[in-house]
């Protein structure tokens, strides 16, 4: 409502004029429609032409209603407003407080004046937000060996190990229409399989073949790393086993 009201202050010459030249506009337009009605020959004309005059003449009142209460709300209601309030701030507390404008004086200072020095203490601080870091835990369900089936089956590394070097990898690959296994690994924080190494020949419960990770640019210690050994059949379907390890360096 202060808002509208200032708004209103401001612009009270301009919508004062508007408003005048509104009523003058509708009051033309009435003596207009009057000059009509006197010559018109028809009573039905003489109506319409009538009714139009009032209509301007109504329209005309209300500018000039408008006007004038715009002028009054400006000229005498505003400036009986109370002085605007301003917002201190108290810095111990961090609270605001309403206190009434200070009235500025533009008397010299004289020779004998006094100044007087504020000091304004810092800010008390009330309790210190140390921000959580976001964790980085890998979901248990990823640390658990998933091989639900026998004919996929890693006896060696197992999981959790620490792996160095070139791995031995032992277990066993043997499933109906026997095509090929695989090798694959699935690096931390990433859920695309990488292709290692391919075999053509069944394993039962023996080597299946090397992984090497000594490279620390390929493989950088840590993990966990998912390491799966894929059995495929000539139809093309997959039987996997997969189990998470660490990777280390060969110093450790």
């Amino acid at each position: 409502m202060t808002v509208i009201l200032g708004w209103l202050s401001q612009q009270v010459i301009w919508i004062s004029l508007i408003c005048l030249m509104g009523s003058l506009g509708y009051l033309a337009t009435a003596g207009l429609a009057k000059r009509k009605r006197d010559r018109a020959q028809f009573t039905l004309e003489r109506e319409v032409y009538h009714q139009q005059m009032t209509r301007a003449r109504l329209v005309a009142a209300l500018f000039l209603i408008l006007a004038a209460m715009v002028f009054g709300v400006s000229l005498y209601w505003l400036p009986a407003q109370p002085e605007a309030e301003s917002a201190t701030a108290t810095p111990s507390s961090g609270l605001y407080t309403l206190t009434p404008a200070a009235t500025q004086s533009n008397a010299p200072l004289s020779a004998t004046s006094t100044v007087t020095q504020v000091v304004v203490s810092a800010p008390e601080i009330l309790a210190t937000i140390t921000p959580t870091p976001l964790s980085t835990r890998v979901p248990p369900e990823q640390l658990q060996p998933d091989c639900p089936d026998p004919g996929a089956q890693l006896t060696f590394p197992v999981a959790g190990g620490s792996l160095s070097a070139v791995v031995e990898v032992l277990g066993t690959a043997q499933v109906n229409a026997f095509s090929y296994y695989r090798f694959e690994v699935i690096f931390p924080g990433s859920e695309t399989p990488n292709f290692i190494a391919q075999y053509d020949a069944i394993v039962e419960n023996g080597a299946l073949g090397l992984w090497d990770v000594s490279d620390a640019t390929r493989y950088p210690p840590g993990g966990p790393y998912r390491f799966q050994l894929v059995v495929v059949d000539i139809y093309g379907n997959t039987t996997t086993c997969m189990i998470p390890v660490d990777i280390v360096s060969q110093a450790e």
